[in-house]
């Protein structure tokens, strides 16, 4: 087997080692940090190595399990109360279960043990028609079209770097406060003769949105500065540690930035040989790297490795 897809089947295994150890502990601590210690990942990025494999989100794969446990068990054990079912489950009470449930399954459990369980299950068989014929369809459409060309990456191992920076907490993305960092930091900077046409600039991305509640996310727009700079409260100052990168090139605009992320971590890490490291995703960004007139940005996407 080539060593690409002796490196694929590895991080599949790892999932499934997670997978199955969901649907088998559904009521103990399921967290990311013990889910990411069954698959032997790092717990920063492991949310995004899931998603990857299996297209689902990880906090809701574990939800979807429970649930679904739940539904068996509500018909299977009439005799107990749904309490006692939702507690089995791996829910801490009675109204959080209650929730989910209806939210889930478009009922209460009452309902779902008086038929309602019966009519789910015939809707979802004619939901399942209905996608196969969707995806049937969209296939024949798209048979022969060419894939999108293969990401471009290197491995770098990059120095540790001196940063001014600025903090914004909020939304990623469009519409989020980080051209605003990306403002203040210029100004700051251009008064003190930094913003040169050579300048290191590097944003550092704390959080993924989509495990971090969207106004919580934390990014810092950073320039690269002398260690010795004397520096105001305008900014904050951190050293951030050099190691060993995967690096994908980036020519789009803000809105497809996250899209690129995920073929990084989908296209990429499987067959790379290589896992994710501990540490932050980071973004370099060498001289005029924002073209004002089409908001589009070019910078290199960094995810810190290690061997897998």
């Amino acid at each position: 087997m080539p060593p690409a897809d002796r490196h694929a089947v590895e991080y599949q295994n790892r999932v499934n080692r997670v997978i199955d150890y969901v649907q088998q502990h559904r009521a103990e601590d399921l967290s990311l940090e013990t889910l990411a210690q069954v698959a032997a990942f790092s717990p920063f990025h492991f949310h995004r190595v899931f998603k990857a494999t299996t297209g689902e989100n990880l906090a809701e794969f574990v939800q979807r399990v429970r649930l679904e446990w739940a539904g068996g068990a509500l018909l299977a054990r009439r005799g107990d109360d749904v309490l006692a079912v939702a507690l089995d489950a791996g829910f801490q009470s009675a109204g959080a279960f209650a929730r989910a449930f209806k939210e889930h399954f478009g009922m209460t459990a009452t309902q779902w043990r008086s038929g309602g369980a019966a009519q789910w299950r015939a809707d979802r068989v004619a939901d399942r028609k209905m996608r196969e014929a969707v995806r049937k369809a969209c296939e024949a459409a798209q048979e022969g079209a060419a894939y999108g060309p293969a990401m471009d990456i290197t491995v770098r191992t990059l120095p540790t770097h001196h940063l001014a920076y600025v903090r914004v907490i909020g939304p990623y993305g469009p519409g989020g406060g980080i051209a605003s960092a990306w403002r203040r930091l210029m100004t700051w900077a251009s008064a003190r003769e930094l913003w040169t046409p050579d300048r290191l600039c590097i944003g550092i991305g704390h959080d993924n949105p989509g495990i971090t509640a969207p106004d919580r996310c934390r990014y810092d727009a950073g320039i690269v500065v002398p260690a010795g700079l004397a520096v105001d409260a305008q900014v904050n100052t951190v050293d951030l540690p050099g190691t060993k990168y995967c690096i994908a090139p980036f020519d789009g605009t803000a809105a497809e930035v996250g899209g690129c992320w995920d073929r990084v971590f989908s296209e990429w890490f499987p067959g790379s040989g290589y896992q994710p490291g501990d540490g932050p995703c980071i973004e370099l960004y060498h001289g005029d790297a924002w073209d004002v007139a089409t908001g589009r940005i070019r910078c290199e996407l960094c995810v810190p490795i290690r061997p897998l």
